[in-house]
């Protein structure tokens, strides 16, 4: 089991991008697919504009100490989110692993609601906001594993989850949490490529020793 090293915290940042259309078009024309054991569009390359990195260290303030660029470890990959259509989907509340990492999320789409922002959660029953630990199951007197089944089985059903958090979206805007923190899309929107949700996500590993907000008062 991962120690979790992580504070809780979800920044916003507006204007991320100084030519956010530009970057906008090439998250449309950039191929999508679903892996088969994960749920998501997702785009086969990454896009890594010049100086990205030393953006998300100066916003973020941490030092980034792994940056992939395999599509793979989703460091760089557009996203497409519907909620309409054949490929729908339903929002289900999760942590990306590794738990240690944080996730930046940069929302595309313009025109789009503010309620199909990111939001974070605490599970009813147990009141974890956080991966399932062998302590959690200790203390809830439940064997690990069924307490993640519980977690698993219950990621879409949003009346066993209370909403603790939320940054509402917004065209051109970074949203940033530790991607151990039980998060989801507030909502989708849109049912194809051209009015649909599409965000890019970077999961970078860092040190944390180095978080700004370590020091903060």
């Amino acid at each position: 089991m991962t120690k979790l090293l992580y504070p809780r915290f979800l920044i916003v940042k507006d204007n991320f991008y100084e030519n956010p259309l530009a970057v906008y078009e090439h998250a449309r024309l950039a191929g999508y697919y679903e892996p088969e054991h994960v749920t998501g569009l997702r785009s086969r390359l990454v896009y890594h504009e010049k100086g990205v990195k030393a953006k998300l260290e100066k916003i973020l303030g941490i030092k980034i100490t792994r940056w992939d660029t395999d599509p793979v470890e989703e460091n760089g990959v557009f996203y497409q989110s519907l909620a309409k259509g054949k490929q729908k989907e339903v929002p289900g509340v999760h942590s990306d692993e590794p738990y240690n990492d944080i996730t930046a999320v940069i929302y595309l789409t313009p025109g789009i609601p503010p309620d199909c922002g990111t939001s974070l959660w605490m599970h009813k029953k147990t009141g974890l906001r956080d991966p399932a630990t062998p302590a959690d199951a200790r203390r809830l007197k439940m064997k690990l594993a069924d307490l993640k089944d519980q977690l698993e089985r219950e990621t879409k059903d949003r009346s066993k989850w209370i909403e603790i958090d939320r940054a509402g979206y917004g065209f051109n805007r970074m949203v940033a949490y530790p991607s151990g923190v039980f998060h989801s899309a507030t909502n989708h929107y849109g049912g194809h490529l051209k009015n649909g949700r599409i965000y890019q996500t970077f999961r970078i590993g860092v040190d944390w020793n180095t978080f700004r907000m370590n020091n903060a008062k």
